[in-house]
């Protein structure tokens, strides 16, 4: 055998045993189905949501509070007027998110008010003049845990208005100097007074433990009816940072209140029945004192 022949049977002898094997495939990943992006009804793609972090607050929890924290309650939720009823005094307290200074400002249904003057003619007392007023409070009364002036000083005005302003905002009907207005505006000023309606001394808010405060709000006996508005600020640094206005009904309860209401609705009765008593009682009186 000659060399050449010996290296193809050596070569030949060293394949057979690779070709005798079957060669090793890997299987491959199972295909994935391709999901369509969705598209926007004009055929636009809608593009993915961005990821969020794990830092990222949920959308219900808010970063801060839009406003600082004031909660207010009265002690009695309506002034009741019976036929006993000698004034009332609330209990308003609540608390705040500190620090600041806290405003009460108690305000009465708005009504028109005329003021007569009088002087004395001959001897006896005359009416010889009036001045009608339009959007009066039938009750007025602040009380502030600082003087109220420093507080306005500061900047706290335009919404809180002490008891001058807001009687500057009234608007007297006819024509009349500014001088004699301001006579009447005085007369109305002191008739409110006299029945303890637009009291002078500033109520006191006390203020305990730098988040609490309590407020007494007094009220006379010649209340008038209606519906009161309640309203507590929260200052800081001169500024109106809260407010919440609590209304306040005022109004007659039991028996004169019933007949108030029949009176209303039944005029005609009401007055024929008032000639009746008033004729019974008269005839009553006259013969007890016949019998005497």
């Amino acid at each position: 055998m000659s060399a050449r022949a010996l290296l193809l049977a050596l070569g030949i002898a060293m394949a057979c045993p690779a070709m005798g094997q079957s060669p090793r495939v890997e299987p491959s990943a199972p295909a994935v189905p391709a999901v369509p992006a969705p598209v926007l009804p004009g055929g636009q793609p809608l593009a993915a949501p961005a990821p969020q972090t794990q830092d990222a607050a949920p959308p219900s929890v808010p970063l801060a509070p839009a406003t600082p924290d004031l909660v207010v309650d009265l002690s009695l939720a309506r002034v009741s007027i019976t036929s006993a009823f000698q004034g009332a005094s609330l209990l308003l307290f609540g608390m705040y998110d500190p620090p600041g200074e806290i405003v009460v400002v108690v305000q009465g249904p708005p009504a028109r008010e005329t003021v007569l003057r009088k002087e004395r003619v001959a001897g006896l007392w005359l009416n010889v003049g009036r001045q009608r007023f339009d959007d009066v409070p039938a009750y007025y009364a602040i009380a502030a845990s600082q003087p109220l002036q420093r507080l306005l000083a500061r900047g706290a005005g335009g919404e809180i208005l002490s008891l001058e302003d807001r009687l500057a905002t009234v608007k007297p009907l006819g024509d009349r100097n500014p001088a004699s207005l301001a006579q009447y505006r005085a007369g109305l000023v002191e008739v409110k007074r006299r029945d303890g309606l637009y009291p002078a001394a500033i109520g006191q808010v006390s203020i305990q433990a730098n988040r609490l405060f309590r407020a007494d709000l007094p009220f006379p006996s010649s209340l008038p009816e209606g519906v009161y508005e309640v309203r507590t600020y929260l200052l800081r640094e001169g500024r109106i940072v809260a407010a919440i206005q609590r209304p306040l009904p005022v109004g007659k309860v039991g028996f004169n209140a019933q007949i108030e209401q029949w009176a209303d609705r039944h005029g005609a009765w009401y007055g024929l029945a008032a000639i009746v008593m008033a004729l019974a009682a008269g005839w009553l009186g006259g013969a007890i004192v016949r019998r005497l």
